[in-house]
C-alpha cells in the first residue's frame, strides 16, 4: 500500500495534472503497474533486515526527495529530474544555488538536518523486529517480483507501449511514467548496436563517401554563437510587443541564410546541444537524456568540428564566460580538438546581470582576440551564459504589452528574460556591425541552445514546439545560400554551414552532406555513431586518428610586470589579473586580494631572496589550476633600480 500510494504521488507530480495522472492509472494500467512494481521492488529490500520500520522510513524519505526534486526541476526548468542531473550537480553547485534564495537554503538545510536526525533517531529507538528475518522467502519475493517486472518492461518495449531510449524527456516520462523513465535515464547509456553492423558495412559506407577535402581554396574565419536559453519572444503566444524584442536577430533572418533549429534539450542541458552541434551525432540514437561531455567523452576523443576545421589549416577556439569545468569542459574540449579555451577566469572587466550571470557583451572582445591572434583562419566556438535561470520572480520593468491570462504567473520571470533577451540582441548586432568591417572574410553563426527554463507548456509556443529554436548565419561576404530558409536539426548545422562555404572536411560532415535525404539517413547515421563510440573504428579502417590536444586556457595571457614589496605588503602588478587570479609564492598558494586588472595584493606577507612569485588562474568553483605566469624572482638585495 505504501508504494502503491507514493508511486501515485511521484506520478502526480510529474504529470503536474490529476486528470492526467488518472487517466495513466486507468487508460494505460500496464504502465503504471511497471512503476508500482518497481517501486515495490525498492521497498522489499526491508524484507532481509530486522529493523524493517527503519528501512522503510528511509527508502520512503529518498523516494520523497527524488519528488520534491523533481517538483522543483518542473518549476524552475520545465524538465523532469533524471540521472544525468546527479552528475551534474556535483559540478555545478554554484548553478544550483541560484534557484535558491538565502531563507530557502536555509530551510532546506534545516528540514535535511531535521531528517537525518529523525533517521538517526529512529534506527537507535526504533521498533525492531526479535525473530531473523526469513532471508529464503524474502529472496524468493524480491526474485519473484524482479522477475516479474523485467517481463512485463520487456514485453512493453518489444509492443511499443515503453520507450527504453528517449530524448524528448517530458513527453517520455508522461508517457512511460516517473519511476520507469527515471530508472531509464540510470541505467541505459551508449548507443545500441544498430543491425548490419560490421567491418564490411561501415567500410562500404565510408568508401562511398567523397573523400575530397576541398571544393574550394577559400578559407574564411568561422564563428558559432551559441546563445544560451535565446529564442525570439514574439514566438511566445499572449505576449505583444510595441516593437520587435530582437530587432538586429530578426534583420538577420531576413537576409541572411536561417530557420528553425530543434536541439535535444528544454529548460536547460546546454552540453547537449553543444555535443550535436559539434560532433554532427543525433543523440536520440544514445542513452536516455545521456550526457556524453560526462560519460565517454571524458577519456576518449572523437571527430568533432574543431578537428575538422584544423584539417583545412584553421586553428580551433572555444570562449565561454563562465566556468572552465562546468559540464567538464575544460577535459573535453582537448577531447574535441580545440587549440585554445578562454573562459570567465581568463577574463577581465566582466560586467554582470542582477543575478550574477556574465553579461554576453564580453564575448566579442575575445572573438577579436582569437582572429587576431593567428594568421590562419579562425574557427571559434563561443558559449554564451547571459540568458541562463533562474529568472527573478520580483523584476517589475514592464517589457511587453500584454500577457496572457495563462502566463501572468510568471509575468515577472518573462518580463526578466526579456530583458535579457534584448542585451543579448544588441550584442549579436554589435558583434556583427564589428565584424562588418573586419579586414578577413568571416561567418558567424547565431542559435539558440534550447528554451528558456520559464515554467510553460508547448501550447504557449505559435508553434507548439519545445525543442525548437532559431538560428541564422551571417557573413561579411556574399554566401552561396541555395535556400534562405532552411529547418535543421542541431546535428546538422555545422555540415550545412560547411556547405554553403564550398567545403567538405570529416567523415560525418560528408555523410549529412550526401544522405540527408536518404530514405535509411538515421539507420546509417546510427551505423557511424555506434561504430565511433561503442565499435571498432572502422569508418576510420580500425584506429581512430583524432589525438587530445594540449589545450591552452586564455588568449590574453596573464603576466607580471613588476612587484612592490614594503616589508609586509607585496603589490603584483601586470596584466589581465581578475577575481580568479591568484598568487603564489613558492608553489604555495596565498590569500589574494583582487584590485583591478593590472593590480592583485597580498595584505601580509614574508618575502625572502629568491623566492618565486607566480600568479595561477583558478577556477574557484571546482579548484582546479588551468594556467600561471612565468615565474617571478624577487631579489630583496638588489639596488632598487636593478629590480
Amino acid at each position: 500500500m505504501i508504494s502503491l500510494v507514493l508511486t501515485f504521488v511521484l506520478e502526480l507530480i510529474n504529470q503536474r495534472s490529476l486528470a492526467d495522472t488518472l487517466r495513466l492509472v486507468f487508460l494505460t494500467p500496464h504502465i503504471f503497474l511497471i512503476n508500482y512494481l518497481i517501486v515495490a521492488l525498492i521497498y522489499s529490500v526491508s524484507l532481509f533486515f530486522k529493523r524493517k520500520l527503519f528501512i522503510y522510513t528511509l527508502i520512503t524519505f529518498l523516494l520523497c526527495v527524488i519528488g520534491a526534486i523533481n517538483l522543483v526541476l518542473l518549476i524552475q526548468r520545465n524538465t523532469q529530474f533524471n540521472a544525468s542531473d546527479i552528475i551534474v550537480f556535483q559540478y555545478g553547485m554554484f548553478i544550483t544555488m541560484k534557484y535558491f534564495n538565502l531563507f530557502k537554503i536555509i530551510l532546506v538545510l534545516v528540514a535535511a538536518a531535521s531528517a537525518v536526525f529523525g533517521m538517526v533517531m529512529l534506527y537507535r529507538k526504533g521498533f525492531v523486529y526479535p525473530q531473523k528475518p526469513d532471508y529464503k522467502r524474502s529472496a524468493v519475493f524480491t526474485v519473484s517480483a524482479a522477475l516479474i517486472c523485467t517481463v512485463l518492461i520487456l514485453i512493453g518495449e518489444f509492443s511499443g507501449f515503453l520507450d527504453s531510449r528517449f530524448i524528448k524527456i517530458d513527453e517520455t516520462y508522461k508517457k512511460n511514467g516517473f519511476v520507469y523513465s527515471f530508472c531509464c535515464t540510470a541505467f541505459v547509456k551508449g548507443v545500441e548496436e544498430p543491425e548490419k553492423y560490421d567491418k564490411n558495412s561501415v567500410q562500404a559506407l565510408a568508401s562511398e563517401l567523397d573523400y575530397a577535402i576541398s571544393e574550394t581554396d577559400k578559407r574564411p574565419n568561422v564563428i558559432f554563437v551559441q546563445l544560451e536559453s535565446f529564442i525570439d519572444p514574439s514566438e511566445i503566444k499572449g505576449l505583444d510587443f510595441e516593437s520587435d524584442p530582437v530587432p538586429n536577430f530578426s534583420e538577420l533572418q531576413e537576409n541572411y541564410p536561417s530557420g528553425y533549429l530543434t536541439v535535444p534539450v528544454v529548460g536547460g542541458g546546454t552540453a547537449n546541444t553543444e555535443f550535436e552541434i559539434l560532433t554532427g551525432m543525433n543523440l536520440e540514437h544514445f542513452g536516455s537524456v545521456e550526457l556524453p561531455y560526462n560519460s565517454f567523452l571524458l577519456e576518449n576523443t572523437c571527430e568533432s568540428m574543431a578537428y575538422n576545421y584544423k584539417e583545412l589549416g584553421y586553428k580551433a577556439h572555444a570562449i565561454h564566460n563562465y566556468n572552465a569545468c562546468f559540464y567538464k569542459r575544460d577535459r573535453v574540449y582537448a577531447n574535441l580538438g580545440f587549440d585554445t579555451f578562454t573562459t570567465i577566469e581568463s577574463m577581465s572587466d566582466i560586467v554582470y546581470n542582477d543575478i550574477g550571470w556574465a553579461k554576453d557583451e564580453i564575448l566579442e572582445r575575445y572573438i577579436l582576440s582569437a582572429l587576431s591572434l593567428t594568421k590562419e583562419s579562425d574557427m571559434i566556438f563561443a558559449v554564451s551564459v547571459q540568458g541562463h535561470g533562474s529568472y527573478p520572480t520580483d523584476f517589475d520593468d514592464l517589457q511587453c504589452e500584454n500577457f496572457n491570462e495563462d502566463l501572468e504567473e510568471n509575468e515577472a520571470a518573462i518580463n526578466y528574460y526579456i530583458s535579457q533577451i534584448r542585451e543579448m540582441d544588441d550584442f549579436v548586432g554589435g558583434l556583427v556591425d564589428t565584424l562588418r568591417e573586419y579586414e578577413e572574410d568571416t561567418v558567424v553563426v547565431f542559435y539558440g541552445d534550447h528554451l528558456p527554463g520559464i515554467n510553460i507548456d508547448a501550447k504557449h509556443f505559435k508553434r507548439k514546439n519545445l525543442y525548437e529554436t532559431e538560428y541564422v548565419i551571417w557573413s561579411n561576404f556574399e554566401l552561396g545560400a541555395k535556400e534562405s530558409r532552411k529547418d535543421l536539426y542541431s546535428y546538422q548545422l555545422s555540415a550545412y554551414v560547411q556547405e554553403l562555404l564550398g567545403f567538405s572536411s570529416g567523415t560525418v560532415t560528408k555523410f549529412h552532406q550526401q544522405y540527408s535525404e536518404a530514405e535509411n539517413y538515421q539507420e546509417l547515421l546510427k551505423r557511424i555513431e555506434y561504430d565511433i563510440k561503442e565499435g571498432e573504428d572502422y569508418i576510420y579502417n580500425g584506429k581512430n586518428p583524432y589525438k587530445p590536444t594540449d589545450i591552452e586556457f586564455g588568449i590574453e595571457k596573464t603576466e607580471i610586470t613588476d612587484i612592490e614589496y614594503d616589508g609586509k605588503a607585496l603589490s603584483v602588478k601586470g596584466s589581465n589579473f581578475n577575481e580568479a587570479s591568484v598568487i603564489y609564492i613558492n608553489g604555495k598558494k596565498k590569500d589574494t586580494e583582487y584590485i583591478d586588472s593590472s593590480t592583485i595584493i597580498l595584505k601580509s606577507v614574508k618575502l625572502e631572496d629568491s623566492d618565486k612569485i607566480t600568479v595561477v588562474q583558478i577556477d574557484n568553483q571546482y579548484s582546479k589550476e588551468l594556467s600561471k605566469t612565468k615565474p617571478y624572482n624577487y631579489e630583496a638585495s638588489l639596488p632598487e633600480e636593478e629590480k
